[in-house]
This record gives structure tokens, sequence and C-alpha cells, in this order.
């Protein structure tokens, strides 16, 4: 039997030499032995068992530290599972503290694999230990270390990974400074930027880099580190040369949007550049606002008009119609500003007071349209007023149109009676029955 079982294990070892590298020792008895560890290290790992493995893997990097980078690998995924199965914190600490003395000696023993493997030791670092305040700088040590020998071919979690861990080192006043941390999300931008065009021209899907892409970004914003200088000598002379750049134009956006920095023409074109690519009704209705106020009246309504096509909500709708209808206003555009202001309460009725009332208001303005021929004719249009205002349910705006009326004496002398239906001209063109000014 004693034979059989040698016979098996020397079977097995070279069975996995020839599927590893392996370093037995030339000494018959260590190799022996060295085998005889690696099975059953190797058998338990492969059936799952790995607390039975942990024994036979103690005793090899103890005494053969340099037989396969197999047994660090495998080691790993060992402690690993201890990591996320451990019953409490200290067990927890205990086995994370364990994958990252494998992951070191590892290096030590085959120092050509540091650089194949350190952004998943960087990951792992993070994830057992982000929330241990005294870890911080270790991980963010094995972060830059990952850069530094992998540069933008390192794993891409890396890239949030490392600016979680800056943001962590920023609350917890570890000392890092400003302008460490906007390195390192220089750092680990242009690393996602890279993976997104290494994926692009592979014809694979980017979303996954995106979405990391704007971790980082909003991370960095929530630090609140970014203010409109770093903008503006950062970013702007960037998007000045690539001014279609979507993603460029989505993080200064963000940013400028977080750092007050909304009032710069720059912000105006990146936010068109964002509505571009990705339209949606705040971006639109924002920018319908903005040109609004700097009397570039097409385009805001244009803005405007697009924003109402991009919601359902009605509330939302009316105020881009409200929006348009004072602006056609400013322009004395009365036709125009009445059409927007009714859809406005056609689609959101708690807007009919202000509407119809500024309608009215338009109306008592329009003395351009008195033809200065009849007292009545001319008149009329304050009992147009009377009924929008009477439509708004404004009792202070009706009594001041029903002043104006044409008189009883103007209502003979243009040879008509009260109640007769008139039709008021110029934009108004609006029938009314003839009234009488109150004596």
């Amino acid at each position: 039997m004693r034979l059989k079982a040698l016979l098996i294990v020397a079977f097995l070892a070279v069975g996995f030499v020839a599927n590893a590298q392996f370093n037995f020792p030339e000494d018959p008895e260590q190799r022996s032995e060295a085998q005889t560890l690696w099975t059953l290290f190797d058998d338990s790992y492969k059936q799952g068992n790995y607390e039975a493995a942990k024994a036979p893997l103690e005793k090899l990097i103890t005494k053969f530290p340099k037989l396969s980078s197999s047994v660090y690998i495998n080691g790993i995924k060992v402690w690993d599972e201890s990591v996320e199965s451990a019953k409490d914190d200290a067990a927890r600490i205990a086995a994370a503290d364990k994958v990252m003395q494998l992951y070191q000696l590892r290096y030590d023993n085959f120092p050509g694999d540091e650089a194949e493997v350190i952004d998943r030791q960087a990951n792992h670092a993070f994830r057992y230990y982000f929330k241990d305040a005294e870890k911080t700088n270790y991980t963010l040590d094995l972060f830059k270390k990952t850069y530094e020998l992998k540069g933008n071919e390192a794993f891409y979690p890396v890239a949030r990974y490392y600016m979680q861990a800056a943001a962590l080192a920023f609350t917890r006043k570890t000392g890092i400074t400003d302008q460490e941390i906007l390195a390192i999300y220089d750092r680990v931008s242009e690393h996602i930027d890279y993976q997104i065009a290494q994926a692009k021209a592979a014809n694979k899907s980017t979303s996954r880099y995106v979405k990391t892409k704007e971790d980082i970004d909003n991370k960095l914003a929530d630090l609140n580190l970014i203010d409109c200088a770093f903008i503006t000598e950062k970013l702007v002379p960037e998007f000045q040369q690539n001014p279609n750049d979507a993603e460029l134009a989505n993080k200064i956006f963000a940013f400028a949007y977080s750092g007050g920095c909304t009032d710069e023409a720059w912000f105006t074109q990146a936010a068109e550049v964002v509505f571009t690519s990705s339209p949606n009704y705040g971006v639109g209705y924002m920018l319908g606002v903005k040109f609004g106020a700097d009397k570039e009246f097409d385009k805001s309504k244009e803005y405007f008009l697009k924003s109402v096509e991009l919601t359902d909500d009605n509330t939302d709708k009316g105020k881009a119609f409200k929006q348009i209808a004072t602006t056609e206003r400013i322009q004395e555009n009365y036709s125009e500003a009445r059409k927007y202001a009714i859809q406005a309460v056609e689609v959101d009725p708690t807007l009919k007071e202000d509407m119809y009332t500024m309608i009215g208001d338009m109306v008592m303005a329009s003395s351009s349209c008195d033809k200065l021929q009849s007292q009545v004719d001319d008149r009329a249009r304050f009992i147009a007023a009377y009924d929008y205002y009477a439509a708004a349910g404004n009792a202070a705006k009706m009594s001041q149109a029903k002043a104006q009326f044409p008189t009883i004496g103007d209502i003979f002398t243009a040879n008509k009676e009260e109640g007769q239906t008139i039709q008021v001209g110029c934009w108004i063109q609006k029938s009314v029955k003839l009234q009488r000014r109150p004596e």
C-alpha cells in the first residue's frame, strides 16, 4: 500500500509539473516531501476544502517557498475565501493580512510576478481595508505602485478604487494634499480613457469603463476641490481643442455646476454638447433660460421646445411653455406669446391665473392697435383684456380693465348698443360683447 501511495504521489507530481513551472529540490527526500505537500494542498484546494489546504500550504511556503508561483496563486484564493466567510472582524483581518503576506512572498520568490499581479493585490487591499483608517496609506501606496508597474494596462477597477482610496485619505485627514488628489484623479482618468479607446478599437462595449469614469468624476466632485480656476486652466483649453468631446463636456458641466461656474461662456458651450450627446429635459430647460437671459431668443425657444419633447411631466412641460410665452412677450410677439401661454395652461391648469393675466396685460398695453377712429372700437380691447382677466380669476385686474371701457356716450355716438358683438382686431383677434364703463 505504501508503494502504491508513493506511486500515486509521483504520478500526480509529474502531472502538475507538466501543467505548471515547479522547482522541486534535487535532494530525493526533500523532493518527495515537496511533492507530497503539494499534492495534499492541491487536492484539498481542488475539492474546495480550503481549511484542509491551509496546513500543507503553510509548510510549502515555509520549507519550499520557491517551489512554484502556483502555490501563492491558489493560496491567495484559499485565504480570500476566508476573508469572505469570516465570522468576526478579527478573523477577517487575519485572513486579509495572510493574503497580503502571500502576495509579498510571491514577489520575494518570483520577482517577475509583481508587475503581473500587483493590480489584483491593490484591489484586494482596498476591498479588505477600506474601512480601516490605519491602512489608508498602505492601500494608496499599492495603487501608486500598480500604476508604476502596469500603467494603463492595469485592471480597470483599479482606477475607481484608487480614487475612492484618495477620497478616504482626504476625509480622514491623512495629510494628503489637494494637489496629490488631483494628480491621482488625472492618473486614473488617463487610465480609463485608455481603456475606453482600447474597447472602441476592438468594437467592444465601453459601458463598464464609462460607468467607472462617471464614478471617478463624481467622487472628485464630492470632495469640492474643483474650483472655477481649475476648470478654466486644466479642462477648458482641452475642450477648446476638442469642442465635440462629449465626455470632456460632461466633466466640465458636472464640475462647473457643482462649483458655481455656470455663468461662464464655456459652461454654456459644454452644456450644449452634453445636451446633443444625451438630450434631457433639465439641461435643455437650463439652456433655454441661459439663452433667454442673454437675449438669444431664437436659441432659447429652440431649447425650451426640445425640452417639452423630452418629458412626460405636464408640470415641466408647462414651465417650458411659460418661459417661451414670457420671452415672446419681451420681444413683443404678442400673438406667439398668447399661443404658448394657452399651451402652458392646457398641459398645466395651475398656470391659468398667471398665463391669462399675462395675456390680459399684453392686451391692455397694446395701444399700437388703436386706430384712433372710434372710442368704441379702440376701447373694445379693454373688454378683451377684461375677459382674459376674468378667465384668470384676477378681480383687481378686471376692475382696472373695466375702468377703461367705452362710456355710454361713446356707445351712443358710435351708433352701437350694449351687448352687441364686436370684433377686436390687430393681433388680439377676439370677439367681445360691448359693455359700458361703470358710472
